[in-house]
Protein backbone atom coordinates (compact mmCIF):
# COMPACT_ATOMS: atom_id res chain seq x y z
CA UNK A 1 0.00 0.00 0.00
CA UNK A 2 2.83 2.06 0.96
CA UNK A 3 4.27 1.73 -2.52
CA UNK A 4 1.06 2.46 -4.23
CA UNK A 5 1.37 6.12 -2.45
CA UNK A 6 4.44 6.86 -3.43
CA UNK A 7 3.81 6.50 -6.82
CA UNK A 8 0.67 8.33 -6.62
CA UNK A 9 2.63 10.96 -4.86
CA UNK A 10 5.47 10.75 -7.70
CA UNK A 11 2.77 11.14 -10.50
CA UNK A 12 1.37 14.30 -8.25
CA UNK A 13 4.72 15.71 -8.89
CA UNK A 14 5.58 14.91 -12.17
CA UNK A 15 1.95 16.31 -13.37
CA UNK A 16 3.12 19.26 -11.39
CA UNK A 17 6.27 19.65 -12.78
CA UNK A 18 5.02 19.48 -16.31
CA UNK A 19 2.31 22.03 -15.81
CA UNK A 20 5.20 24.48 -14.54
CA UNK A 21 7.24 23.49 -17.54
CA UNK A 22 4.23 24.62 -20.01
CA UNK A 23 3.90 27.87 -17.67
CA UNK A 24 6.90 28.77 -17.88
CA UNK A 25 7.05 28.10 -21.91
CA UNK A 26 3.57 30.24 -22.41
CA UNK A 27 6.08 32.86 -20.28
CA UNK A 28 8.52 32.53 -22.50
CA UNK A 29 6.63 32.89 -25.77
CA UNK A 30 5.06 35.62 -24.73
CA UNK A 31 7.98 37.09 -23.82
CA UNK A 32 9.48 37.06 -26.80
CA UNK A 33 6.52 38.14 -28.52
CA UNK A 34 6.34 41.37 -26.07
CA UNK A 35 9.76 41.81 -27.22
CA UNK A 36 9.22 41.71 -30.93
CA UNK A 37 6.83 43.92 -30.96
CA UNK A 38 8.08 46.32 -29.07
CA UNK A 39 11.56 46.38 -30.89
CA UNK A 40 10.14 46.29 -33.98
CA UNK A 41 8.25 49.74 -33.45
CA UNK A 42 10.93 51.62 -31.37
CA UNK A 43 13.81 51.02 -34.05
CA UNK A 44 11.27 51.90 -36.97
CA UNK A 45 9.96 55.18 -35.43
CA UNK A 46 13.58 56.52 -34.88
CA UNK A 47 15.03 55.32 -38.39
CA UNK A 48 11.93 56.68 -40.09
CA UNK A 49 12.82 60.28 -38.95
CA UNK A 50 16.50 59.59 -39.68
CA UNK A 51 15.89 58.84 -43.05
CA UNK A 52 13.15 61.18 -43.81
CA UNK A 53 14.89 64.50 -42.36
CA UNK A 54 17.81 63.31 -44.45
CA UNK A 55 16.16 63.47 -47.49
CA UNK A 56 14.49 66.85 -46.85
CA UNK A 57 17.67 68.39 -46.30
CA UNK A 58 18.38 67.27 -50.08
CA UNK A 59 16.04 70.53 -50.71
CA UNK A 60 18.26 73.16 -51.49
CA UNK A 61 14.83 76.10 -51.03
CA UNK A 62 15.13 75.19 -47.11
CA UNK A 63 15.46 78.14 -44.63
CA UNK A 64 18.54 77.91 -42.82
CA UNK A 65 16.33 76.93 -39.21
CA UNK A 66 14.40 74.42 -40.95
CA UNK A 67 18.15 72.66 -41.22
CA UNK A 68 18.53 73.17 -37.95
CA UNK A 69 16.00 72.11 -36.83
CA UNK A 70 16.07 68.66 -39.22
CA UNK A 71 19.48 68.02 -38.35
CA UNK A 72 18.54 67.96 -34.43
CA UNK A 73 15.53 65.65 -35.26
CA UNK A 74 18.40 63.30 -37.19
CA UNK A 75 20.96 63.69 -34.18
CA UNK A 76 17.77 63.11 -31.35
CA UNK A 77 16.54 60.29 -32.98
CA UNK A 78 20.30 58.83 -33.57
CA UNK A 79 20.64 59.05 -30.10
CA UNK A 80 17.43 57.08 -29.25
CA UNK A 81 18.58 54.64 -31.70
CA UNK A 82 21.97 53.85 -29.72
CA UNK A 83 20.42 53.88 -26.82
CA UNK A 84 17.99 50.89 -27.96
CA UNK A 85 20.58 48.97 -29.21
CA UNK A 86 23.03 49.29 -25.88
CA UNK A 87 19.97 48.20 -24.20
CA UNK A 88 19.37 44.99 -26.95
CA UNK A 89 23.36 44.42 -26.51
CA UNK A 90 23.18 45.06 -22.38
CA UNK A 91 19.97 42.68 -22.43
CA UNK A 92 21.91 39.87 -24.37
CA UNK A 93 25.67 40.10 -22.16
CA UNK A 94 23.38 39.45 -19.56
CA UNK A 95 22.44 36.15 -20.62
CA UNK A 96 26.07 35.01 -20.97
CA UNK A 97 28.16 36.99 -19.08
CA UNK A 98 31.04 35.47 -16.95
CA UNK A 99 29.59 37.05 -13.77
CA UNK A 100 33.15 35.21 -11.56
CA UNK A 101 35.51 36.89 -14.44
CA UNK A 102 33.54 40.43 -13.82
CA UNK A 103 36.87 42.96 -13.89
CA UNK A 104 37.07 45.04 -10.03
CA UNK A 105 38.96 48.22 -10.11
CA UNK A 106 39.41 51.12 -7.76
CA UNK A 107 36.22 53.34 -8.62
CA UNK A 108 36.84 57.79 -7.83
CA UNK A 109 33.37 58.40 -6.55
CA UNK A 110 33.23 61.77 -7.67
CA UNK A 111 34.44 61.57 -10.89
CA UNK A 112 32.20 58.96 -11.69
CA UNK A 113 29.11 61.43 -10.32
CA UNK A 114 30.28 63.99 -12.53
CA UNK A 115 30.76 61.97 -15.70
CA UNK A 116 27.52 61.26 -14.79
CA UNK A 117 25.93 64.57 -14.44
CA UNK A 118 27.82 65.99 -17.53
CA UNK A 119 26.48 63.22 -20.02
CA UNK A 120 23.12 63.88 -18.73
CA UNK A 121 23.14 67.82 -18.79
CA UNK A 122 24.22 66.97 -22.22
CA UNK A 123 21.38 65.34 -23.30
CA UNK A 124 18.71 67.63 -21.38
CA UNK A 125 19.70 69.93 -23.39
CA UNK A 126 19.67 68.49 -26.59
CA UNK A 127 17.13 66.09 -26.52
CA UNK A 128 15.30 66.23 -23.29
CA UNK A 129 13.05 69.42 -21.52
CA UNK A 130 15.42 72.49 -20.88
CA UNK A 131 13.44 73.14 -17.72
CA UNK A 132 14.51 69.90 -16.09
CA UNK A 133 17.30 71.00 -13.21
CA UNK A 134 20.13 68.75 -13.19
CA UNK A 135 21.70 68.08 -9.40
CA UNK A 136 24.44 66.80 -7.97
CA UNK A 137 24.15 65.64 -4.01
CA UNK A 138 27.28 64.53 -2.16
CA UNK A 139 26.91 64.49 2.06
CA UNK A 140 30.61 63.39 2.04
CA UNK A 141 33.18 60.80 0.37
CA UNK A 142 33.84 57.96 2.17
CA UNK A 143 37.17 57.11 3.52
CA UNK A 144 37.17 53.35 2.51
CA UNK A 145 38.43 52.83 -1.06
CA UNK A 146 35.51 51.67 -3.42
CA UNK A 147 36.34 48.78 -5.61
CA UNK A 148 33.69 47.39 -8.43
CA UNK A 149 33.14 47.58 -12.01
CA UNK A 150 32.95 51.11 -13.32
CA UNK A 151 31.09 50.11 -16.26
CA UNK A 152 28.30 48.45 -14.76
CA UNK A 153 28.09 50.96 -12.11
CA UNK A 154 27.83 53.34 -14.93
CA UNK A 155 25.42 51.65 -17.01
CA UNK A 156 23.23 50.88 -13.63
CA UNK A 157 22.88 54.74 -12.88
CA UNK A 158 22.34 55.50 -16.44
CA UNK A 159 19.39 53.62 -16.82
CA UNK A 160 17.93 55.33 -13.37
CA UNK A 161 18.73 58.41 -15.06
CA UNK A 162 17.04 58.11 -18.40
CA UNK A 163 13.86 56.32 -16.70
CA UNK A 164 13.84 59.92 -14.34
CA UNK A 165 14.01 61.66 -17.33
CA UNK A 166 11.93 60.29 -19.43
CA UNK A 167 9.08 60.46 -16.96
CA UNK A 168 9.99 63.67 -16.05
CA UNK A 169 8.56 66.97 -17.79
CA UNK A 170 9.72 69.49 -14.88
CA UNK A 171 11.27 70.40 -11.89
CA UNK A 172 14.52 68.46 -11.26
CA UNK A 173 16.67 64.61 -11.00
CA UNK A 174 18.96 64.61 -8.15
CA UNK A 175 21.61 61.83 -8.18
CA UNK A 176 23.63 61.40 -5.00
CA UNK A 177 25.73 59.18 -2.96
CA UNK A 178 24.78 58.59 0.67
CA UNK A 179 27.92 56.59 2.13
CA UNK A 180 27.77 54.08 5.05
CA UNK A 181 29.95 51.86 7.23
CA UNK A 182 28.78 48.51 5.15
CA UNK A 183 27.79 49.83 1.70
CA UNK A 184 27.71 53.00 -0.57
CA UNK A 185 23.74 54.20 -1.23
CA UNK A 186 23.36 56.05 -4.61
CA UNK A 187 20.17 57.26 -5.13
CA UNK A 188 18.27 59.31 -8.41
CA UNK A 189 15.32 61.75 -7.13
CA UNK A 190 13.00 62.95 -9.37
CA UNK A 191 9.75 64.96 -9.42
CA UNK A 192 8.17 62.90 -12.35
CA UNK A 193 4.64 60.94 -12.19
CA UNK A 194 5.54 58.98 -9.64
CA UNK A 195 4.05 54.93 -10.08
CA UNK A 196 1.01 54.12 -8.46
CA UNK A 197 1.38 51.61 -5.77
CA UNK A 198 -0.35 48.16 -7.01
CA UNK A 199 2.23 48.63 -10.13
CA UNK A 200 5.28 48.89 -7.76
CA UNK A 201 6.33 45.24 -7.87
CA UNK A 202 6.18 45.62 -11.82
CA UNK A 203 8.74 47.92 -12.56
CA UNK A 204 11.44 45.42 -12.93
CA UNK A 205 9.72 43.37 -15.46
CA UNK A 206 11.26 42.81 -18.79
CA UNK A 207 8.90 45.37 -21.24
CA UNK A 208 6.65 46.55 -18.71
CA UNK A 209 5.87 49.83 -19.82
CA UNK A 210 3.59 52.46 -18.81
CA UNK A 211 -0.04 53.13 -20.20
CA UNK A 212 -1.96 56.09 -20.43
CA UNK A 213 -4.83 54.27 -21.41
CA UNK A 214 -6.12 50.88 -22.31
CA UNK A 215 -4.02 49.60 -25.42
CA UNK A 216 -2.40 53.71 -25.63
CA UNK A 217 1.44 53.35 -25.12
CA UNK A 218 2.45 56.72 -23.08
CA UNK A 219 5.97 56.40 -23.13
CA UNK A 220 8.36 54.75 -25.75
CA UNK A 221 10.94 52.61 -24.99
CA UNK A 222 12.01 48.63 -24.69
CA UNK A 223 10.43 48.33 -21.25
CA UNK A 224 14.19 47.11 -20.01
CA UNK A 225 15.95 50.07 -18.40
CA UNK A 226 14.48 48.70 -14.81
CA UNK A 227 15.01 45.06 -15.04
CA UNK A 228 18.64 45.24 -17.02
CA UNK A 229 19.33 47.61 -14.36
CA UNK A 230 18.35 45.64 -11.37
CA UNK A 231 20.14 42.23 -13.56
CA UNK A 232 23.29 44.24 -13.32
CA UNK A 233 22.67 45.56 -9.43
CA UNK A 234 22.75 41.12 -8.31
CA UNK A 235 26.31 41.21 -10.35
CA UNK A 236 27.38 43.78 -8.15
CA UNK A 237 25.73 41.84 -5.07
CA UNK A 238 23.80 45.15 -4.28
CA UNK A 239 20.30 45.83 -3.91
CA UNK A 240 17.36 48.23 -5.31
CA UNK A 241 14.97 50.06 -3.66
CA UNK A 242 12.23 52.28 -4.89
CA UNK A 243 10.11 54.74 -2.98
CA UNK A 244 7.41 56.58 -5.16
CA UNK A 245 4.33 59.19 -4.78
CA UNK A 246 1.90 59.12 -7.53
CA UNK A 247 1.48 62.82 -9.15
CA UNK A 248 4.56 63.95 -6.86
CA UNK A 249 7.85 61.54 -8.07
CA UNK A 250 9.97 58.66 -7.32
CA UNK A 251 13.60 57.80 -5.44
CA UNK A 252 15.63 54.95 -6.17
CA UNK A 253 18.30 53.90 -4.16
CA UNK A 254 21.14 51.65 -5.22
CA UNK A 255 22.81 49.54 -2.86
CA UNK A 256 26.17 48.73 -3.51
CA UNK A 257 28.71 46.90 -0.83
CA UNK A 258 32.28 48.02 -0.37
CA UNK A 259 33.79 44.96 -1.12
CA UNK A 260 31.88 42.49 -3.19
CA UNK A 261 32.77 39.11 -4.24
CA UNK A 262 33.75 37.91 -7.88
CA UNK A 263 32.71 34.13 -6.95
CA UNK A 264 28.43 34.13 -8.43
CA UNK A 265 28.13 31.31 -5.76
CA UNK A 266 28.76 32.84 -2.69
Amino acid sequence: MQKVNDIKQLETKILHLKEELKRKELEAENLKGAFLANISHEIRTPMNAIVGFSSLLRDNDISHEDQQDFLNEIISSAHHLTGLLDDIIEVATLQFAPRKNMKREKIDLVDLLNDLLDEYRYKRDSLYKEGIEMILEIESIPKKVFESNRRILYKILSNLIDNSLKFTSEGSIKIGLLPHDEFLQFYVKDTGIGIPKEKLNLIFTNFSKVWKNEGQVLYDGLGIGLSTAKNLVEILEGDLIVESIEEKGTTVFLKIPYSISTNPDK
